[in-house]
């Protein structure tokens, strides 16, 4: 029946996909399954840490998520996870000293073995296992981290390799009813240029990245750029590059020892008017 699809999704109030920071949530209410929604940014700029902020808000709508590490071991994937979850930088042994630190860490390890959440680490991965790992989980959202990090299929050069790796992915997304979110390396072009936010077009290696991705978000901070100016130094922007569920628009997050969260309404005024 035409339009069963479309009144099932507006009749219903569970949200498919969230990020946990309020403005890009207005704006991105409308991700469906079947979607790609690729998080870009240059080197250092915390795409990993973003990825595993919406990751952790998906946990706690009890979200299925299975998370696809296959830049970094598991060691690096899992102390990843449990910073931004505590908001302690580097998590450390316990100690005496540090026993409510400690305390924070047992309670985050318990949070990820308490929620449907796998957390896959494999170098190299392939598309074959990629896809072996999402028929035996069934997520509802599965991250990849990065997507030029999967080994790619055979192809004459790396752009086109990438672009069938894209293309793949697209089809798992549409096949298994689930939203996929990429992480992607962005060009050098930011550095060459006096605005050094990053465009779409920065996309590395995969012409076909912006064209199947519905929703496209880049990550700048400008204190990276200028480490003097303590005025930039926490300061974040999400820019919203691609949306096919709503506007493009830019958003303030504050980033803080490595860490994204929304501006408390103090914090935001310092920010803007400083």
């Amino acid at each position: 029946m035409f339009g069963k699809a479309f009144i099932d999704f507006y009749n219903t109030d569970e949200k498919l996909f969230e990020t946990g920071f309020v403005g890009l949530d207005a704006c991105l209410s409308g991700v469906t399954k079947g979607s790609i929604v690729t998080i870009g940014a240059r080197p250092a700029m915390g795409k990993t840490s973003f990825a595993v902020s919406v990751c952790n808000h998906l946990l706690e709508t009890d979200k299925k998520v299975l998370f696809c590490e296959i830049d970094s071991s598991e060691l690096t994937a899992e102390r990843q996870f449990i910073s931004v979850k505590t908001k302690i930088r580097q998590p450390i042994k316990p100690t005496a000293e540090k026993i409510k630190e400690w305390e924070k860490i047992t309670q985050a390890i318990q949070f990820y073995n308490d929620k449907p959440f796998e957390l896959f680490c494999k170098s190299n991965m392939t598309i074959e296992e990629l896809e072996e790992k999402i028929k035996e989980e069934k997520p509802e959202i599965v991250f990849i981290d990065s997507i030029q990090c999967i080994k790619m299929p055979k192809a004459p050069n790396l752009t086109e390799a990438i672009n069938l790796a894209i293309k793949e992915v697209k089809r798992m997304a549409l096949e298994n009813d689930l939203i996929v979110v990429l992480t992607s390396q962005a060009s050098r072009a930011p550095e060459a240029r006096y605005d050094k936010r990053p465009m779409i077009s920065d996309l590395r290696n995969g012409s076909l990245l912006e064209d199947l991705s519905d929703v496209v978000l880049m990550i700048y901070r400008p204190g990276y750029y200028d480490r003097d100016n303590d005025d930039l130094k926490n300061r974040a922007e999400i820019i919203i590059c691609k949306n096919k569920f709503g506007e493009l628009s830019n958003f303030e997050l504050k980033f803080e020892n490595g860490i994204f969260s929304d501006y408390s309404t103090e914090d935001y005024i310092k920010a803007v008017f400083s």
